[in-house]
């Protein structure tokens, strides 16, 4: 999965299976305050790393779009 701007830059990006990785992954072996952290917000835990995924992929994008 990657997140790019409209000249193609890739700002964030992981690899489809170490996401899947990640989310298979019981709350309670997540790491605390990382990426992949889950939130309280959604039960299920491959949406809230995607969530997480896409504000993190904001984030990096402002610093592109700040020059």
């Amino acid at each position: 999965m990657m997140i790019c701007l409209p000249n193609g830059t890739v700002v964030h990006h992981i690899n489809a299976n170490d996401f899947l990785d990640l989310t298979s992954m019981k709350p309670e072996d997540s790491f605390e305050g990382g990426l992949f952290s889950f939130s309280n917000n959604f039960e299920d835990p491959s949406t809230s790393s995607y969530v997480n995924f896409l504000k993190e992929g904001l984030e990096k994008a402002t610093e592109y779009l700040s020059h």
